[in-house]
């Protein structure tokens, strides 16, 4: 396999990254500058239609336009979804800042995402407020996300444990399934492509009244590829379905109910598991007065897998149950956020673990004040586990606002993993003792927003202690706190609207550290970049994306390397009647050979897609 020249491709991207804002200044009124804004803390009245600074949510758990987030975030909204006509939600999150996914083959397999260096289990998912993940293993199953089904996505990369409490060490990313768009109306899709893939789906959304509601389906199909060489093609198939509703009523209360549901079998080497991917939930919003909002959210989410291989069956249902009351208070230049967290974990199957369910309670305090050009934000959060007691964590940030519009921003702030089940539990394994990885990080950055460009540069470093690893200890091979990491890092990313083009570029450098051995961790590339080009052509439009990855390695000795891979994926679109679209994607255009991990047991590399054509028919949307 040939290395891709991996220096060629970010230098583009850069390119792109650091001469955004002069091509700008030429390009944009100069008046539409990001410092005209007001930071509107915790309101619901911010226009959310600039599409390079987009109203976020994930970061603080309170709206804030991008330019004015203390913290690293990238969205991806729906409209890229549309042009990039993903088969895999991961597709969308390769090669974007502080990124970095993983995965043992396509469609349907076991994918981790690594954000700022961490591990799978080091961050969190989200599926419209609700936790994913499977409380066994720890971290989300990626790879059953629909991206049929999904709106945006907001990417915070930096702990959040403050308000997320365990887990969010390397960041929170936050899928929405809400279109948010007022009576966006019917839409339905059929496409088909290599690997004997095709999908069709449908849905509605809109209004009646102060009602509002959303519902849809998808079915995906895939005849899939051989994971390693000389294999039988692995097939994959997955039906979600999604409903919302929501109602506001007259005197500003508002409460919404909401499910997102998919289900299927994915095939691997040996064996075949059916699989439930949901989460559901309702929300009661009260403002209780012209200065209070208190919100009450109720969630539950499965992650459950029914799995038949050569050595028999086995079944792990995950289910998680949530409840969170917080309270957004303003007083002149201040915002508090006061709330309390209530999680309860259970485990169901074949598989008898010593303990099946625990608690945790979590009360958290976030405090936000503009000193304009200034904002400081400070919080701290407890949480009282069943399993492993009582963890503290605090985080500070600050920023400054420059007169020409561009931003500087520090924070620090501490983070923790939670043991899973199977680290604590596990029959013949599980070590009771264990206690949570703990972190601290340190971010500074330098950011610019306007409204058709912007560009955000971060240095980041993250220590880690605690770490769990599995070692031989007493006759058994036991999970222990042993271990400790040192991740670094620079991230860069840049977008730009000019005319009918638009631009977005991305590069990652991370040094990902056991600070023991003074090795790299297992599968994390120190670089990596994207860009992404698209033109309007009236009726017709066109696009490229260059993802770009350098090598990493499979083991911890540093002595199985995968080689570094350029993708280049090319699309045109073609709106040939009013609210209909057909659009033409080609993936791996030039049939690169590439992989992310390998089965050092069986000595062979997973296998990932060569070129590859696919074709939709869309109405709507």
């Amino acid at each position: 396999m040939k290395e891709f020249n991996l220096i060629g491709a970010m230098t583009m991207a850069a390119t792109l990254a650091f001469s955004t804002n002069a091509v700008a200044e030429e390009a944009i009124d100069s008046g539409a500058n990001a410092g005209d804004s007001s930071i509107a803390l915790g309101t619901s009245e911010l226009d959310d239609s600039l599409p390079l600074n987009p109203v976020v949510v994930t970061a603080t758990r309170t709206e804030r336009r991008l330019d004015d987030s203390l913290s690293s975030v990238t969205v991806v909204d729906r409209d890229t979804i549309e042009r990039q006509q993903p088969r895999e939600f991961s597709e969308l999150l390769r090669g974007r800042p502080g990124v970095d996914v993983v995965s043992n083959g396509p469609f349907g397999k076991v994918t981790s995402v690594f954000l700022r260096g961490t591990s799978n289990v080091q961050s969190i998912l989200l599926v419209d407020g609700i936790r994913m993940g499977s409380i066994t293993t720890g971290g989300a199953t990626w790879q059953f996300l629909p991206p049929q089904m999904i709106d945006r996505a907001e990417i915070v990369r930096g702990p959040r444990s403050t308000v997320y409490g365990a887990d969010a060490i390397g960041g929170v990313i936050e899928v929405f399934t809400d279109p948010d768009r007022a009576d966006s109306g019917p839409w339905a899709q059929v496409s088909g492509g290599s690997f004997g893939t095709h999908q069709y789906g449908g849905g509605l959304s809109g209004s009646h009244g102060n009602t509002h509601y959303t519902v849809g389906a998808s079915h995906f199909h895939t005849d899939g590829i051989a994971l390693r060489p000389g294999g039988e093609k692995k097939g994959f198939h997955n039906t979600s379905g999604l409903a919302r509703i929501q109602h506001d009523f007259d005197n500003g209360n508002q409460v919404a109910v909401h499910s997102l549901r998919s289900e299927g079998r994915t095939e691997f080497i040996g064996g075949v598991t059916d699989f439930v991917h949901q989460a559901s939930g309702a929300r009661l919003s009260l403002p209780l007065g012209e200065t209070w909002e208190s919100v009450l959210s109720l969630g539950e989410s499965r992650d459950a897998a029914d799995n038949f291989d050569d050595f028999g069956g086995s079944r792990f249902d995950s289910r998680r149950q949530s409840a969170r009351w917080q309270n957004i208070v303003q007083a002149d230049s201040v915002e508090y956020v006061i709330g309390l967290d209530y999680l309860y974990d259970q485990i169901d199957g074949t598989t008898d673990y010593d303990e099946k369910s625990r608690s945790n309670v979590g009360a958290f305090l976030q405090s936000t004040v503009d000193l304009d050009p200034a904002v400081v934000e400070v919080g701290i959060r407890q949480d009282d586990n069943q399993s492993y007691g009582t963890v503290t964590t605090g985080s500070l940030a600050t920023s400054y606002r420059f007169e020409n519009g561009q931003r500087l921003r520090f924070s620090v702030g501490e983070g923790f993993r939670a043991p899973t089940f199977n680290e604590l539990y596990f029959p013949g394994f599980g070590n009771p003792d264990l206690e949570p990885e703990n972190s601290r990080s340190l971010e500074l950055g330098l950011s610019a927003h306007r409204d058709r460009y912007f560009w955000d540069a971060a240095l980041y470093q993250t220590q880690v202690e605690n770490l769990i690893e599995t070692i031989f200890s007493g006759g058994a091979f036991l999970p222990q706190n042993v271990a400790r990491a040192r991740i670094t890092g620079l991230e860069l990313g840049s977008g730009l609207q000019v005319g009918e083009w638009t631009f977005y570029g991305a590069l990652t450098r991370s040094e990902a550290i056991d600070r023991d051995s003074g090795n790299r961790l297992r599968r994390r590339a120190r670089d990596s970049g994207r860009l992404e080009v698209d033109r309007n052509l009236g009726d017709w439009s066109l696009g490229a994306t260059l993802v770009a990855q350098g090598h990493r390695f499979d083991d911890a000795e540093e002595e199985d390397r995968l080689a570094g891979f350029g993708l280049l994926n090319l699309r045109t679109a073609w709106h040939f009647a009013d609210a209909w679209t057909a659009r033409l994607v080609l993936d791996n255009v030039l049939d690169r050979d590439y992989v992310t991990a390998r089965d050092s047991f069986n000595d062979f590399d997973y296998q990932q897609p060569g070129r590859s054509v696919h074709l939709s028919l869309t109405y709507g949307r």
